[in-house]
């Protein structure tokens, strides 16, 4: 055998075998696509790759939902409909879907969920009043028409759709990747989660954070794979502020007393089967309750809820009945 030919064999034979480990490299590797919304991060990690042309349809679809929910955009649309004075306005599908899910979860949590308090969250700091005096008057809330898509305002209290609009955008982004057959994929839209399929071979791992921790340190591992599962968690251990004497004040108000929570959950996770809007406003309305009526509310209507209580110095995790069906 010539030496020519024995030099083009093990030319043929190293560039196999450099195919060889390119491939089974890109078997393990994760794609990713990231960037900035809502003031956080969105990243969605997924098995399969996802083209540029994809990564722009997610941008636009994050930023449209940005464009209807908005409390920080005065050209939003809920942010018009805060400074109206007309009770009618027919609103967007993205909108009606929003309201419509966020009245099903007041109704559910009776009453704890309410996203009229925007005036009250601005009067505290957690949002802009764009140079208007604001006073909230505890009302009736709101009235949807499914037949010609339309809102009825019951006041002229502020929306705040803080609790509820992320949950929505995931659920989108969501969707748009099942269009496209992007099976599987982790989707994290500042703290809001959906996990979809599976790792390759192996489950997606969700780690809630241990709200004792200044670092990322978690608390708890999710550890799920072919199952659709969308988590979201409220806690008041990094959104809050602090009144002049130091004293902690929540992001969160109680809509019944229209106070900042005071309470000792330090983090509240809603893991749901179906919608990570629905996980998202849950995680709100819960954190609002307080322990006993969250966990009497989440068993009475199959939630699956996890409270992580701080007893004076050491943590208390809790589970609701569902979560030890859905997620243990």
């Amino acid at each position: 055998m010539g030496r020519q030919l024995i030099s083009k064999i093990i030319a043929l034979t190293a560039g196999f075998i450099l195919l060889l480990i390119a491939y089974n490299h890109n078997q393990d590797r994760l794609y990713l696509i990231n960037g900035e919304a809502y003031g956080t991060t969105w990243s969605i990690k997924s098995t399969e790759y996802i083209g540029d042309h994809h990564k722009d349809n997610i941008e636009k679809i994050i930023s449209r939902i940005d464009y209807v929910a908005s409390n920080y955009k005065e050209d939003s649309e809920i942010a018009l409909i805060n400074v109206s004075n007309d009770s009618y306005h027919f609103i967007s599908e993205d909108l009606f879907q929003i309201l419509a899910i966020a009245k099903e979860v007041e109704n559910i949590s009776e009453g704890f969920y309410n996203i009229t308090l925007g005036k009250v969250s601005s009067n505290l700091g957690f949002s802009p009043n764009f140079g208007k005096e604001l006073i909230h008057k505890k009302d009736q809330t709101f009235n949807l028409n499914e037949r010609d898509k339309s809102l009825e305002k019951l006041s002229l209290n502020w929306f705040d759709l803080s609790s509820i609009a992320k949950g929505y955008a995931v659920q989108k982004v969501h969707e748009y990747l099942l269009q496209h057959n992007l099976n599987n994929h982790f989707i994290d839209i500042g703290g809001e989660i959906i996990i979809n399929g599976k790792n390759k071979e192996k489950p997606w791992l969700v780690g809630i954070q241990n709200p004792l921790s200044l670092q990322n340190n978690a608390s708890i591992v999710i550890e799920k794979k072919d199952i659709f599962l969308a988590i979201a968690t409220s806690g008041e251990y990094r959104n809050f502020k602090a009144d002049v004497d130091g004293n902690k004040i929540s992001h969160t108000i109680n809509p019944m007393s229209l106070e900042s929570i005071d309470h000792n959950i330090l983090s509240v996770t809603v893991a749901h089967d179906i919608s990570a809007t629905h996980a998202d406003a849950y995680a709100t309305a819960f954190n609002a309750m307080g322990v006993d009526l969250a966990m009497k509310i989440a068993n009475k209507n199959n939630i699956a809820l996890m409270l992580i209580v701080q007893n004076n110095n050491k943590l208390d995790i809790i589970y609701s009945n569902k979560w030890y069906d859905l997620v243990i």
